[in-house]
Parts: structure tokens; C-alpha cells; sequence
């Protein structure tokens, strides 16, 4: 991968040194595709910028750029360049055009509007619509900064500059200024962490010198598009099953189950439109090193390279692990922090659940040594030697149930991990002092393998705070996820089971659907992926498991519910809210059950 890396950029300079007409022009941005290869049109426009353009008064005002709002600046700019450069350069490239509508059809293909994208994304999207001559479905001051950064061919550098501040006051009222940046090399997108969804609309600049920084083709300086703690992984398919089983446990723990069922399991379940995907159960339980014994991160790297991982591999893992302990950490403190509210809301609901359970009870009289005596059964002592003559009142529960809790942990949850561990302490711990049966696992997917972290099994003592360990990675294929629920669910000690699955209602995973009437060859996203989810809760339901979806994201994501849940979904606004709305949903599944 790391020499494949070097070709790319290799290839993404010299298409910006084409455009540009000079060779000797070091670029602040290359551009890439999601799979890493170089943008033959991307590059090009920025190679036109140096060509048409001042490129160091370019480069001083791109480091003037700053804030919170910094990428959306950076993006903006890359917008209006792009609409100006088009312009001065389409009639003389015959190919630009077609170039340019490859571009944009490949945006709004990687779209998934059930997301919820940084506002920046959403105006590249609106723009690449317009290119494609569709509408650009935003809203009235999107439109409107998109009609305003639209810009002619004639400015010169000075007059763009001037127009993209004057627009930057008018709808930010923010002003940029020279600041003193560090050196270096880095990614302009900087959302991309660890393990973080392919959540990226098309194509990205990325950031590959600072100006002031020495020239990074003299011998001795670090890689060009060294990645360091940015992009710690591939989630693009290396299409070696045993390579890639290996680096996922090493990341995410080792297999419940042994090769053989497995393998087993992967034949009855990876089937269909996840023929080409793979599970993977596991407690989160680090392989020991042979020679000492200990699951030590130290111990991955000799151990990995016997199994082949590269010196990427081998960081990628080590500083996953680290954020997974560090999450953790987080993930206590936060509870500490917020004991006395959750240990309450623990018993609030405890005891919701229970006045619930006390109502479905029902008294049964049943022969008895002693208690009321039964006249039509006094021959028993006689004839039978039988002393069982009484009767008495005995509880029957009929709330004979068991509970699954079913969490995305996909990267879109990265920014609530801390409340959704507590919530989710706090609904096993609730459900425990009911004596209802609880399972609990999370769910994300990376290099085709979808991942089912278990944090309790059924009547399991001990494993209380397992679930501090939640930590959201990759992407989410939930028609898988529900398959391995349903095998998990497979183990229940009670008839009735409850599936209780958290989700953002868009599901989404880099491996292709396997096949299908519709579906041969096409992304696991959007329509195709919700179907697909739908598809496999009727499937649980005919085998007699009750789906309930607790929904969370936009608006837009409660007609995904619909599809996906029919009417078995609730939707909620606030993660705060997950065991308060899984209590209600529990007693009023109770009074059905």
C-alpha cells in the first residue's frame, strides 16, 4: 500500500505540473479520490490556479484560513477556483467538460442523504448537482453562498482574493488573518480519524506543504502524504481474507467461536447480498504473544510481522488500541462523574420495569402439602397416599422474555461514545435487577468484515462495566449485524426475545451488496442498504424475534425507520434519552407480549 501511495502522488504531481506548465511548481494541494488514486480533474484545476493565478498569494491566503469553521473556508475557496478556472480553460480543453461532469456525477453518487454531513460537503454536493444541471436541494443561504462564490473568468488574483473575503464577511462576518503555522505535512481533511467512515462525498484536496516548509523533494524529508495519526487504516478491500481476518482481531479482539464454526457460521450467514462480507464475534480479548504470555501492545509488532502486516499495519493497529484504552478511560470518567444521576436513573427504571412485570402475573392455584384444603381431592390420602390435598396461590410469570440491545458503534457515533456506555450500564444494570435476560453488543464494519462486540451474554455475573469499553469505528452494515444478532439470539433461555437495535437508520459499508434481483453490484448504501436492513427484520420477525428500532440522526432518517421498522421504531432526539426510551418501549412490549 505505501508504495502504491508513492505512484499516486507521483501521478497527482505531474498531473498538476501539466496543467500548471511548470515543473518546478511545488503544490500546496494534490488531489485524491476515496480509494487514494490521484483526480485527473481536481489536479488539473490546480495546476490551472498556479498557471492563471499569483500561487504564492494563493498559498499565503490559504494560511490565513483558520477557526472552526477552517475546511468550510478551504472548500469554499476550492469551489469559486474551480468555477473560475472552468471557465478560462473550457473552450480551450475539449476534454475539461467531460472531465468536469465525471467529477461531479461521481459526488452525488457517494451522497448518501441519510447522513449528516459538515455543511461544507452539503454545498459541494449542491454544486456538483448544478454542474450535472440538477437542482441543488439546499436551502435559501447555501444557494445563496453558492451564487456567490460562482465566479467569472476575468478576475485576476488580487480581485478573487477580494471577492472571497468580501463573501466570507458577508456571510460569516469573519475576516482572515495571518497566523504563524506549524511545519509540516498533513491531510486538509481532518475529520478523517481512526477508523472514521468513509463519510466523504467524492473526491478531497489534501493539504501537502506549508509554504514556508523546505522543499519536501530534497533527500532526507519525511513522505509526502505521510499520514500519520490522521488515517490510521484502509477501508478499502485488500481482497485477502486471511491478511485481513488477522489485522481486524488484532484491532478488535479475537474470535468467540474456533475456525471450523466459524466457518460454519460465515456459510449459513454471509449469503446473498453479504456473500462477499465476513463476521467476526468477539469479546474484545487481545491474542497472547507466544513468549510472553501477554496481549501487550508491544508484542503486536513481532507477532505481526510473522503474519505479515507492513510497518502501516503495525501503526494502524498500535494507535487503534490506544484510542480503544483512552476511550475507555473516558468512558469511566464520564459515569464518576455522573454517578448519583445514573445510579438514579438505574433505579427509576428498575423499578418502571418491575411494577410492569408485577402486573402480567397471574396467581395459579396449584396442589399443595399445605394451604386451603380441596375437598375433591381428600381420597388422594387414602387410596394414593398422596398428602398433596391443599391448594395455594402461586406466582406464574408470563413475562418469560429476553432482551438483546443491538448499538451501532460506527464512526458517526464517535462524538457520543462517553453517554451511550453509560446509557447502556444503566439499562443492563436496570434489566439485571428485573431478572430479564440480557444480551448487549455493538456492531461497526471495516475491511469487509463486520464486527459484533459482545459485552454480555444471558445471566452473565461480572461483566457490568464491560460495556466502558464501547468505543465507534468504521462504517455499519446492518443487514449483517441483524443476521449475527439473530444467531446470537439463537442461545436465549426464554421463548419470547426482544431485539432492541440503536441505529442512525443508514446503514453503509465500502463492501459492494453481493447480489440480488436489484441489488448485483451496487453500493451498500442509501436505498439499496435500507431495503436490505428492512429485509432481514421481517426475517428475524418470522422467526418469532420482536425488532424494535430506537432511531436517532435528522429528520430525514425517520423514513428510513419506516422502511427498515415499519412502525416498531422509536425516534429519539438526544443519546440522553436511549435507556429512558428503551424503558418505555419494554413495558409497553410487555403488556403485548
Amino acid at each position: 500500500m505505501e508504495e502504491q501511495d508513492k505512484r499516486e502522488e507521483k501521478r497527482a504531481r505531474n498531473m498538476v505540473w501539466a496543467a500548471a506548465g511548470a515543473y518546478e511548481c511545488e503544490p500546496l494541494f494534490l488531489a485524491f479520490s476515496p480509494d487514494g488514486t490521484a483526480d485527473l480533474y481536481l489536479n488539473t484545476i490546480i495546476g490551472l490556479s498556479y498557471q492563471w493565478y499569483d500561487g504564492k498569494k494563493l498559498e499565503q491566503f490559504f494560511q490565513m484560513l483558520g477557526g472552526k469553521n477552517e475546511e468550510l473556508y478551504e472548500g469554499l475557496l476550492w469551489i469559486a477556483l474551480e468555477n473560475a478556472l472552468y471557465r478560462k480553460e473550457e473552450q480551450k480543453r475539449s476534454a475539461l467538460r467531460e472531465l468536469r461532469k465525471e467529477y461531479a456525477h461521481d459526488c452525488v453518487r457517494h451522497y448518501h442523504r441519510q447522513k449528516d454531513y459538515a455543511r461544507i460537503d452539503r454545498l459541494r454536493y449542491g454544486h456538483c448537482r448544478e454542474i450535472l444541471g440538477l437542482d441543488p436541494e439546499l436551502g435559501k443561504e447555501d444557494e445563496e453562498l453558492l451564487r456567490a462564490i460562482d465566479l467569472p473568468a476575468d478576475l485576476t488574483t488580487e480581485q478573487l482574493l477580494t471577492r472571497i473575503r468580501a463573501i466570507f464577511e458577508q456571510f460569516f462576518s469573519y475576516r482572515p488573518m495571518p497566523v504563524k503555522r506549524r511545519n509540516g505535512v498533513y491531510f486538509l481533511q481532518k475529520i478523517v480519524g481512526v477508523f472514521h467512515s468513509v463519510g466523504q462525498i467524492g473526491t478531497v484536496y489534501v493539504r501537502v506543504k506549508q509554504p514556508d516548509a523546505v522543499d519536501i523533494r530534497q533527500e532526507g524529508v519525511p513522505g509526502i502524504r505521510e499520514r500519520t495519526k490522521l488515517s490510521f487504516f484502509h477501508l478499502f478491500p485488500r481482497k485477502d481474507g486471511a491478511h485481513d481476518r488477522e489485522y481486524v482481531m488484532a484491532c478488535f479482539g479475537q474470535s468467540m467461536l474456533g475456525d471450523r464454526e466459524m466457518k460454519a457460521v460465515e456459510q449459513r450467514l454471509c449469503t446473498g447480498n453479504h456473500k462477499d462480507s465476513h463476521l467476526l464475534f468477539t469479546r474484545g480479548t487481545r491474542k497472547a504473544h507466544p513468549l510472553s504470555g501477554k496481549a501487550a501492545d508491544a508484542d503486536i509488532v513481532s507477532g505481526g510481522h510473522a503474519v505479515g502486516f507492513s510497518n502501516r499495519e503495525l501503526r494502524e493497529i498500535m494507535d487503534f488500541r490506544k484510542e480503544c484504552r483512552l476511550q475507555q478511560e473516558k468512558n469511566r470518567a464520564h459515569f464518576e462523574k455522573n454517578r448519583d444521576l445514573y445510579r438514579n436513573s438505574i433505579q427509576r427504571l428498575a423499578g418502571k420495569l418491575q411494577v410492569t412485570l408485577e402486573t402480567e402475573k397471574e396467581d395459579d392455584l396449584s396442589p399443595a402439602t399445605h394451604g386451603v384444603i380441596c375437598p375433591q381431592r381428600v381420597w388422594r390420602v387414602l387410596f394414593q397416599k398422596n398428602p398433596k390435598v391443599f391448594q395455594r396461590k402461586e406466582e406464574k410469570d408470563t413475562a418469560g422474555f429476553s432482551v438483546d440491545i443491538l448499538i451501532d458503534a460506527s464512526s458517526s457515533r464517535k462524538t457520543s461514545q462517553e453517554f451511550l456506555a453509560a446509557q447502556g450500564y444503566v439499562l443492563e444494570k436496570s434489566l439485571e435487577r428485573c431478572r430479564v435476560p440480557v444480551q448487549m453488543y455493538s456492531y461497526c464494519s471495516i475491511r469487509d468484515y463486520t464486527i459484533l462486540r459482545l459485552f454480555r451474554f444471558y445471566g452473565e455475573k461480572g461483566q457490568d462495566e464491560a460495556i466502558f469499553q464501547y468505543t465507534a469505528a468504521g462504517n455499519n452494515r446492518d443487514g449483517l449485524a441483524l443476521r449475527g444478532a439473530g444467531y446470537l439470539m439463537e442461545q436465549s433461555p426464554k421463548e419470547r426475545r426482544l431485539l432492541l437495535v440503536l441505529t442512525d437508520a443508514s446503514p453503509q459499508d465500502d463492501q459492494d451488496l453481493g447480489e440480488g434481483a436489484f441489488y448485483k453490484n451496487r453500493e451498500y448504501t442509501d436505498e439499496a442498504a435500507v431495503a436490505d436492513a428492512a429485509a432481514e427484520v421481517r426475517a428475524l420477525q418470522q422467526k418469532g424475534i420482536t425488532v424494535v428500532g430506537i432511531v436517532t440522526g435528522s429528520e430525514r432518517s425517520a423514513e428510513a425507520a419506516t422502511k427498515m421498522f415499519g412502525r416498531n421504531f422509536v425516534k429519539i432526539r438526544n443519546i440522553n434519552e436511549f435507556a429512558e426510551t428503551v424503558g418505555r418501549v419494554l413495558q409497553e412490549q410487555l403488556r403485548m407480549l
